[in-house]
């Protein structure tokens, strides 16, 4: 009988274990079996709790530039629903992306995934001072013109690394500051109904967790 037998039997059954048996284990190895039990014990309840849905969820924005709505009317914007497969998680634009020409609403499928993130996929740059599009690089200040990012009704000096909540509302504006409010109300505000149907494209985010992700998600306690 090895140690880890004896303390395992101690703790469940301790009327069975006799001094003497008790007098071979050190102290020291009593805390280490002890400690690596518990951790053993944490890191299985974490992957029962974890849920297996990978994330999906929905968020509204939309991009003016000198007054006009970018209406992103290439089919390069788009995720191809016919285009997903097994393999489709491992692809950036899998994470964020816009569906069926809908150009106000954002899908997501991971988790820590940022403004900044989204508009890369779309091939667009963005940062604090600038927005960068296919017509153009806009400059904070350039010509007179105000580059505004507002947020849930907020306006925000910085959007790039905000992530993307459900249900979040983004504008960003270059233009003139007047105009950026009346832009943002214009948004529509679609995310809570998008987030109760199911997702369009086959390589839905329902798909589940594999045993080795809810590892690594149980592993991460930064969660």
């Amino acid at each position: 009988m090895t140690r880890l037998d004896i303390y395992y039997l101690y703790m469940t059954e301790p009327n069975k274990v006799s001094s003497t048996l008790l007098q071979k284990i050190k102290p020291v190895n009593l805390l280490l079996i002890g400690l690596m039990i518990g951790s053993i014990s944490i890191i299985a309840l974490r992957m029962l709790l974890i849920s297996n849905d990978a994330p999906h969820y929905h968020a509204n924005f939309a991009l003016y530039i000198n007054g006009e709505q970018d209406k992103f009317d290439n089919f390069t914007f788009y995720e191809e629903v016919a285009g997903c497969n097994a393999d489709s998680h491992n692809d950036p634009k899998h994470r964020v992306h816009m569906h069926n020409n809908v150009n106000d609403a954002v899908h997501v499928h991971a988790e820590g995934v940022t403004w900044g993130h989204f508009f890369a996929n779309l091939g667009y740059g963005l940062s604090n001072n600038l927005v960068k599009t296919d017509e153009g690089v806009f400059v904070d200040g350039q010509n007179g013109k105000k580059l505004t990012f507002i947020l849930n009704g907020q306006e925000t000096g910085s959007i790039a690394n905000k992530l993307i909540n459900s249900e979040d509302v983004l504008l960003v504006d270059y233009g003139e500051e007047d105009d950026a409010r009346k832009h943002y109300d214009k948004i529509p505000k679609t995310a809570g109904e998008l987030n109760l149907k199911p997702d369009p494209a086959s390589c839905s985010g329902s798909e589940g967790l594999s045993l080795g992700e809810r590892f690594k998600r149980a592993l991460d306690f930064t969660r």
